[in-house]
């Protein structure tokens, strides 16, 4: 065993906060799983005393927290994804082909999950289990930068975490390869379709100038549910906002596209697709597509570049254009047959 023999595991709870056993795991690049605590010093003066009483500290305020990066697979997902937006389907396109939808929640909880870490204990041939129960997720974004892989990065608020629980036993899909540049496309204005069940999104004016892509979702959860009786944790799941949804191209300046709908705060849908290399059958291979029926740009005009190609790095929001059913949609083609 060695040091990077380390682990992330998780699965969707039934009841909040109450562990399950871990069966999905991610090939994570990095983690900063931590407790989120809040103590208090008690203030009160004593005569001889210089520093703060060790016996006037009290934890107040009890959870966890942390991000998770990994690099997108196209297989052992969907689950993820489902937490991540709140609502999930899996449906059958053609034999061994899946389509996978998610969309955001509109009930007041995102689905909770067990998040569970194993960090090996140096020179011990020891793998230490840190589980985070009753863990949301409040915000994530989805970035392919050039020539580089589809990666995700995911935001946690836990209820607490627990050393005591037994390490899960990792396990990982066979199979499951990246998304990479090569594979990306982007679409920006037109007419789109958006995805169904077992259809992806089509339509659209292609753009071939965009050199990067990146979308974030937060969900704004709440930070209240500290009540009495629950020791300090939270009673209940976090609850939704009005979620956030933004995002970035970098774009080089080679026509006016771009300038005009900043100018005029044209609505726009957007398409962003990345296809893995190798097919599920005959014609069909894994996809992940990010679909926004309705943004519009907020920045930025084209500037001087001391002679090197000119680039347009343009910020845009999301918005319900209470046109089509959702105002953003993940599909992903897998060989996975459920979630």
């Amino acid at each position: 065993m060695i040091q990077a023999d380390c682990s992330i595991g998780f699965k969707k709870e039934t009841t909040y906060g109450m562990a399950v056993t871990p069966d999905r795991f991610l090939e994570f690049t990095s983690e900063t799983i931590d407790y989120d605590r809040t103590f208090y010093q008690g203030q009160g003066m004593r005569p001889g005393s210089r520093l703060s009483r060790s016996s006037r500290r009290a934890l107040v305020k009890d959870g966890g927290k942390g991000d998770i990066e990994l690099e997108v697979p196209t297989r052992g997902l969907g689950t993820f994804l489902e937490a991540l937006m709140g609502v999930g389907s899996s449906s059958l396109v053609v034999a061994g082909v899946y389509q996978q939808l998610f969309t955001l929640i509109k009930d007041d909880f995102l689905p909770s999950v067990t998040l569970q870490k194993g960090i090996p204990r140096l020179g011990a041939n020891i793998v230490d289990a840190y589980t985070a129960r009753g863990s949301v997720c409040s915000s994530f974004e989805l970035s392919m930068a050039n020539a580089d892989v589809l990666k995700l990065t995911s935001s946690w608020m836990s209820r607490d975490i627990d050393t005591s629980i037994a390490y899960a036993t990792p396990s990982y899909p066979a199979a499951a390869e990246l998304f990479t540049f090569v594979g990306a496309g982007l679409v920006v204005g037109g007419v789109v379709t958006v995805p169904t069940s077992t259809a992806l999104a089509a339509g659209g004016t292609t753009v071939a100038d965009v050199r990067d892509f990146s979308i974030s979702v937060d969900q704004k959860l709440d930070s209240n549910g500290y009540n009495m009786g629950g020791a300090g944790k939270r009673s209940r799941r976090p609850a939704v906002g009005i979620a956030e949804v933004k995002g970035r191209i970098t774009a080089e300046y080679d026509a006016l596209t771009f300038r005009d709908a900043l100018a005029a705060q044209s609505p726009l849908a957007l398409v962003a697709t990345f296809e893995a290399a190798t097919e599920i059958v005959a014609g069909y291979k894994p996809t992940l597509q990010v679909v926004v029926p309705d943004i519009r740009f907020e920045s930025e005009l084209p500037k001087s570049n001391g002679g090197d190609v000119i680039t347009q790095s343009i910020d845009f929001t999301a918005f319900d254009g209470l046109v089509a059913p959702q105002p953003i949609y993940i599909a992903v083609r897998t060989a996975d047959a459920a979630l």
